[in-house]
């Protein structure tokens, strides 16, 4: 890839430029998390750690779900009781 002067280039080329600066920054980090979860091995603690975090805000979020998927349906049953539209 060409370091030219973006001044002296074109809208089109300026545009292309771009594109391919973010593809290339996109590959790189892409390899490094490929990289870094694919490693093989004990996992350090750290890694770990955070892991568990997510999975237990991952079990937080759903139980919220969970909960209010329950009173929709209790409101749901309270209403179409009361209307008398069972």
């Amino acid at each position: 890839m060409t370091n030219k002067n973006p001044q002296k280039l074109g809208m089109i080329a300026r545009r292309k430029q771009a594109i391919d600066q973010y593809i290339t920054v996109r590959k790189v980090r892409s390899q490094e998390i490929r990289d870094y979860f694919a490693s093989e091995g004990e996992s350090d603690p750290e890694r770990l750690a955070a892991q568990k975090a997510r999975d237990q805000e991952f079990l937080r979020s759903l139980k919220k779900l969970g909960i209010g998927f329950i009173i929709f349906l209790l409101f749901y049953a309270i209403l179409k009781t009361a209307l008398g539209l069972w």
